[in-house]
């Protein structure tokens, strides 16, 4: 549940860019707009956006897209490994009582 809400909050954070930037829905232009994306991109954002060759907005978008992505990746496999971890300790265990037993 916890990595739908940040994948949520990761597409609502880079929507804001374009709409805070455009002034769109009465939205004042904010410089800082682009602030939620990078953090919810960390530790993977702030470093890559340094190396960036020149000043793309665009690019800069794609490579915040790309880390939250990552993210959102790297944490479904944490916990698919930790679920299956489980279940193997749980199998063991089962294993174990049922050699006791026999």
């Amino acid at each position: 549940m916890l990595l739908y809400a940040y994948g949520v909050g990761g597409a609502l954070s880079l929507l804001v860019i374009p709409v805070s930037a455009k002034g769109w829905f009465g939205l004042e232009p904010d410089p800082l707009a682009a602030v939620f994306a990078i953090l919810l991109a960390s530790p993977w954002g702030l470093p890559l956006l340094g190396m960036l060759p020149g000043d793309s907005p665009w690019l800069a978008g794609i490579l915040l897209a790309a880390c939250i992505s990552f993210n959102l990746l790297l944490g479904t496999w944490l916990l698919r490994w930790l679920r299956q971890r489980a279940e193997r300790k749980r199998a063991g265990s089962a294993k174990l009582r049922q050699d006791e037993a026999g």
